[in-house]
């Protein structure tokens, strides 16, 4: 997955994603579509909407659309995830009111059930077709129904801008961004707005920002074969100066994890 921001290839109609993912670090994200970790193995700290728990063996993260989430490996570990268009929780939907849990945990016997059954179709998939493919999404998304009642859909907060503060910023990298200016855009202080980012991005803005430029310069290279000197400036790089510095403490960062 991409190192943060709004993943628009989530948006496509009738998308699905199924991978076996080890030792998981993903930057803040969100996408139009919802995102199922299951853990197999070690414990992953998950984070959506600003809130973190510690996940194990058997338990489950269920991201609805646009909630912001970000993951991080405590140790080795393996798990199941999914991204699924809501195409494919169009029968939850019409049979339940509300939404999944946030964090659902495994209980005494540790959802091994749903595991085995995860196991065998992830080393079939490939042999699926678009209906058997379908069959088993909604055979998960059944077992979490019975398992895990729905739970009333959370109001409209700070959680929900998050993700417009977040396509503001992809959309307005190459700009002249700051915190202030961007709190007053969406009717923060300063102080509240670092807070408020950093609790739901794990980022700071400055970070955060630079990240997308250091992406979107690299793939404006590779795309548009231009030079790195032109491609910084047009991302929004002051100076070359400012380029590297970025680039060196965003690899100094990724070592750390």
């Amino acid at each position: 997955m991409e190192n943060g921001t709004y993943e628009s290839q989530a948006d496509i109609h009738r998308y699905i994603l199924f991978e076996k993912s080890v030792n998981n670090h993903t930057a803040a994200h969100f996408h139009n579509s919802c995102e199922v970790v299951i853990v197999l193995e070690g414990k992953i700290a998950v984070r959506g909407n600003g809130t973190e728990k510690v996940l194990s063996r058997g338990d489950i993260f269920f991201a609805e659309r646009y909630v912001t989430h970000i993951y991080k490996s405590l140790d080795e570990t393996r798990a199941f995830i999914w991204v699924l268009s809501d195409f494919y929780l169009s029968g939850f939907r019409s049979l339940y009111k509300g939404v999944f849990p946030m964090f659902m945990y495994a209980g005494e016997d540790g959802n091994e059930s749903l595991l085995a059954f995860l196991e065998r179709t992830y080393a079939e998939w490939g042999h699926y077709n678009l209906l058997m493919r379908r069959s088993a999404v909604e055979w998960m998304i059944g077992y979490l129904a019975a398992r895990y009642p729905p739970v009333e859909k959370p109001k409209k907060g700070d959680g929900f801008l998050i993700t417009d503060i977040l396509r503001y910023i992809d959309e307005n990298f190459s700009q002249d961004l700051s915190v202030e200016g961007v709190a007053k855009t969406f009717g923060y202080t300063p102080n509240y707005f670092s807070y408020l980012f950093h609790r739901y991005t794990d980022m700071h803005f400055r970070a955060y920002l630079n990240r997308i430029r250091l992406r979107e310069t690299d793939k404006r290279m590779k795309v548009s074969g231009i030079g790195v000197v032109a491609a910084a400036q047009q991302c929004g790089f002051s100076s070359m100066n400012t380029y590297y510095r970025a680039l060196m403490q965003s690899k100094k960062e990724d070592t750390k994890i």
